[in-house]
């Protein structure tokens, strides 16, 4: 027998500090004060039992589990884990809290998978999981009998917050970063304030969680004495929280802001401390080895805010691993499931309560699959290549249900699932065209493919959309006023994807006459979209990061055609002036990445349009070519693409020069006749430009994959024309 002790016997066996209190701190926190006790039990100490680490009950869906998930003979570092993570209906999306709330905490197992062939018995020696439908979004969970937190799962914080000597490669403790973690919380009010704007003015974007769920859950996780801390969280689901708030802190105004306390320096110090700790959540979590729904929630939203606040490549990444996750989780294989035959648009009554739980966990995982395929194939402009391909999953789309009573609406009822949908259906075009491109092997089969394309981006959106998203339709007055939003952000996508459809000629447009409609059709979307942009930005609705990332792209549209316009024109200043009014709109937006690298790029390209224009190089090849000297390609002079770049960069970091100055650059002077613009002065540089050798390939790319322009697309395919 060991030596009398005062470590209670709960504490012992998991090996952790004791706070040699009856019942200690930890059994509370476990939920089970009435275990606590420094006895060994009725039968005295067994080394068999009491020094090995306690497992939970294998459930009858464990003793036939697949190959590869979890059982009771697993490591003890992962049993713990299942131990903590929580199950229940908070992590659905669907219908309301009330409807939740009187459906009681379940534990999931992991159904048996159909192998179609022997390649799923490599999953154990991979230590992987394979799952086959939405049951495989949560882990089995121990909670205590009778806490009210168990539904929302708020019972116990993760087993990284646990052991202070645990330390990860991210710097510092576990605790320690924990700490750190609950200092970013700003008070209980504000917390419910950003939540609650997110609900309400920006969920309908992405719909990746149930406002009504989550906010109870908000609730519950606030409830205790000490209100929210980061320590009794699960940690993805805190990691879900700041992305949240990020999210909100982006889209809000800055007069509503500023009515709930945040100045605007502290706004933006938050903004981006929220982001990382998002990110600082999962990692401490593992969430790449213990999937979990929250975690690709939380990916998701994210994209919401790192665009804006620059950091596009890092949200591009957690995007690849938040796709693993879902495949991890199942979420690609949620297709027609047997007890869909009772939800229907006539009866829309479900004939079984306890059927609601598992409709609306598979309706989440449809929402989420949806929203990261919308994701990868609007990125296909910018990578030309996609990561999900069509063929290879059999989710379906999310059902359009209403929220209290599941009942099956019609597409014509504005819901925010529709609003999705509708966007999975611009979106599923671009992998289709981008394969028929490929396919073919000359410009004028590639063409034809370009025009085909237009034609049903078009149908789709101007025949074939809902009443409630067609701007020319009548508004009704009992829908709601994200609505209005909904429509202007329908319409500034399918303008921006017209231009991505014709991408591929745009450079050839400006100079060869068999391409002058991309040419026509890229200038007319670019200008319906500065016009949708500008009464986004009057209205009180939120800050979307595609508001700023597509004027940018219609702005460089309209630059770009400037250099391919005579004097004589009407186009050329009227685009000039679009341009300008473009750099305006975006330097409202003085705290947005997006906004500060718009700007100076437009900035550089008006500079360089005008010093053209100064040197009178277009007249003068003109006129060269008339009295019949040389013409050929050796005379004519290209865009010089490398000087341009080394101007644009400047002699420092060019990510690191916006954010020193805080400020977009003033708009570049009006050249008059042989007098050279400054175009230090008109990107804002205080000191002469270093010829550094900078290229395109050396700094950061300058806008999210989403907007489609890459670096090598601008610098190497639109700056690369003869100046004729």
């Amino acid at each position: 027998m060991p030596k009398d002790r005062q470590t209670c016997t709960e504490c012992s066996m998991r090996r952790q500090k004791c706070d040699r209190n009856v019942p200690c701190g930890r059994c509370v926190k476990r939920g089970n004060p009435e275990k606590c006790s420094i006895s060994w039990g009725p039968d005295g100490y067994d080394p068999k039992r009491h020094r090995v680490y306690p497992r939970t009950e294998p459930t009858p869906a464990q003793d036939g589990a697949p190959v590869g998930s979890p059982t009771v003979s697993d490591s003890s570092v992962l049993m713990h884990q299942q131990e903590k993570t929580p199950t229940s209906a908070s992590i659905a999306s669907g219908p309301t809290s009330q409807t939740l709330g009187a459906t009681p905490a379940t534990s999931y197992s992991r159904p048996d998978p159909k192998p179609t062939s022997n390649a799923s018995l490599d999953f154990p020696g991979w230590g992987q999981t394979t799952h086959s439908d939405y049951s495989g979004f949560v882990n089995s969970v121990r909670v205590a009998a009778g806490d009210p937190r168990s539904q929302y799962g708020m019972v116990d914080p993760i087993h990284a917050a646990d052991d202070a000597s645990m330390s990860n490669c991210f710097g510092g403790t576990a605790p320690a970063q924990i700490s750190f973690l609950q200092l970013l919380l700003p008070s209980k009010r504000q917390v419910f304030q950003l939540c609650e704007y997110h609900i309400d003015q920006i969920l309908w974007y992405h719909n990746c969680f149930d406002g009504s769920t989550f906010h109870a859950e908000l609730v519950a996780a606030s409830s205790t004495p000490q209100g929210l801390q980061i320590q009794n969280m699960d940690l993805q689901w805190a990691a879900l929280l700041f992305s949240i708030l990020s999210a909100s802190m982006v889209g809000v105004s800055d007069s509503i802001a500023l009515s709930w306390g945040f100045q605007k320096e502290e706004r933006h110090k938050l903004t981006r401390q929220w982001f990382r700790s998002c990110l600082t959540c999962l990692n401490l979590a593992d969430y790449l080895r213990l999937h979990h729904v929250y975690s690709v929630q939380a990916i998701a939203i994210l994209t919401q805010s790192s665009h804006i606040l620059g950091y596009s490549n890092t949200q591009n990444g957690m995007l690849g691993a938040a796709l693993k996750v879902a495949q991890g989780l199942g979420l690609q294989r949620l297709g027609l499931d047997d007890d869909e035959v009772n939800i229907t648009s006539s009866t829309g009554v479900l004939i079984v309560p306890a059927q609601r739980q598992k409709i609306v966990q598979r309706e989440l995982g449809r929402r989420l699959w949806a929203q990261l395929c919308i994701q990868d194939w609007f990125q296909i402009p910018f990578s030309e290549m996609y990561s999900i391909n069509r063929l290879h999953f059999s989710s379906l789309k999310p059902s359009n249900l209403d929220d209290v009573s599941l009942q099956v609406l019609s597409d014509e009822m504005p819901t925010k699932t529709g609003f999705g949908n509708f966007l999975y259906e611009i979106a599923k075009l671009m992998p289709q065209m981008h394969d028929a491109i490929l396919s073919a092997n000359t410009l004028y089969t590639r063409y034809e493919h370009v025009l085909e394309w237009d034609k049903k981006m078009r149908h789709l959106v101007l025949e074939a959309s809902p009443k409630w998203l067609n701007s020319m339709e009548p508004w009704e007055p009992h829908w709601p006023v994200w609505v209005s939003w909904a429509r202007r952000s329908t319409n500034l996508c399918f303008h921006h994807k017209i231009i991505m459809v014709h991408r591929p000629f745009l450079g050839r447009s400006f100079t060869e006459p068999t391409f002058a409609f991309s040419r026509r059709a890229c200038l007319t979307a670019s200008k319906m979209i500065l016009k949708e942009a500008k009464h986004a930005y009057d209205e009180e609705g939120p800050n979307l990061w595609i508001d700023q990332a597509f004027m940018v792209a219609a702005g460089i549209t309209l630059a770009l055609d400037t250099f391919h316009r005579r004097e004589h024109e009407p186009e050329l200043e009227e685009h000039k002036r679009l341009v300008e009014n473009t750099i305006s709109m975006l330097g409202k937006y003085d705290d947005s990445m997006i906004g500060l690298r718009g700007c100076r790029l437009l900035v550089s390209l008006l500079a360089e349009q005008a010093k053209v224009c100064a040197n009178n190089q277009l007249e003068n090849w003109r006129k060269h070519a008339l009295e019949g000297g040389e013409t050929g390609p050796e005379k004519r002079q290209k865009f010089d693409v490398p000087k341009f770049v080394e101007q644009f960069v400047g002699g420092s970091s060019f990510t690191g020069s916006l954010k020193e100055n805080g400020k977009p650059p003033t708009p570049a002077p009006v050249a008059q006749k042989g007098v050279q613009p400054d175009i230090n002065a008109a990107l804002g540089d205080s000191e002469p430009i270093d010829d550094g050798g900078y290229s395109y390939e050396r700094f950061e790319q300058l806008f999210p994959p989403q907007a489609g322009i890459s670096n090598s697309f601008l610098f190497e395919d639109l700056l690369n024309f003869d100046i004729t």
